[in-house]
């Protein structure tokens, strides 16, 4: 399950502000604030200690006496502050609201309103991605639309693995911002030529050209990794 704190530390949050008491979607509730390490990501409980409080809450929860739960909002998802039970007895009975006390959390982020928390993932390592190509690679490094969480890590992995290898072949210091430059013109754009040539971006139109890129790279270190397995 997503920890409250990671999201937090991850996404920047700013201020937050009380939205105050309302029903809120029991599948937007994506994690908890203290209790992530005690419930799976569809909120069953994972250890059999915790059996017994969920029976006496489900006991509640069917008698319609249960009190509100609170919940932070990170864009459209919610984490628990308190009621992690109440919310694993609701999805096993098939409620799809419960209500909730929401103290909302400002993200430096611009949300749409189909946006999700992976959606807010993605952008806060695209803002982290842009910080590192630097200034003067903005506009290159601004076309580079990932769809993936995580993948923006993923490509600043390998471009810091080129400029490691910058410095070995030239035996100076190179800063990011170089190695980006470098990378982009000797890596990525002969990459995407090939992917334009072999017609990918026809066979995948739903993924962006950065979404193909990423994925020949990854499916050559795995290809590369079975090799040496089997060598």
């Amino acid at each position: 399950m997503m920890s409250f704190r990671e999201v937090k530390r991850q996404l920047r949050l700013g201020a937050s502000h009380s939205r105050g008491l309302q029903q809120i979607r029991l599948d937007q509730v994506k994690g908890s604030v203290g209790r992530y390490e005690d419930f799976t990501s569809a909120f069953l409980p994972r250890r059999d200690s915790l059996h017994d409080r969920w029976q006496n809450v489900e006991k509640l929860m069917l008698t319609g006496k249960a009190p509100p739960i609170d919940v932070y909002q990170v864009g459209n998802a919610y984490f628990v502050v308190d009621g992690n039970h109440r919310v694993s007895v609701g999805r096993q009975l098939g409620l799809e609201t419960i209500e909730a006390y929401v103290t909302e959390f400002d993200t430096p982020f611009r949300l749409g309103p189909d946006d999700d928390i992976d959606s807010l993932f993605i952008k806060a390592e695209q803002a982290e991605f842009l910080e590192k190509a630097g200034e003067s690679n903005a506009k290159a490094a601004s076309k580079i639309v990932l769809s993936c969480a995580g993948c923006y890590r993923d490509l600043s992995g390998q471009i810091d693995a080129y400029r490691a290898g910058m410095e070995a072949r030239e035996g100076r210091s190179v800063g990011l911002e170089e190695a980006f430059t470098a990378w982009h013109k000797d890596v990525y754009e002969k990459a995407l030529t090939a992917i334009r040539e072999e017609g990918l971006a026809e066979m995948f139109p739903e993924r962006t050209a950065a979404d193909l890129f990423i994925w020949s790279w990854q499916n050559s270190q795995v290809l590369e990794e079975t090799a040496g397995d089997e060598a």
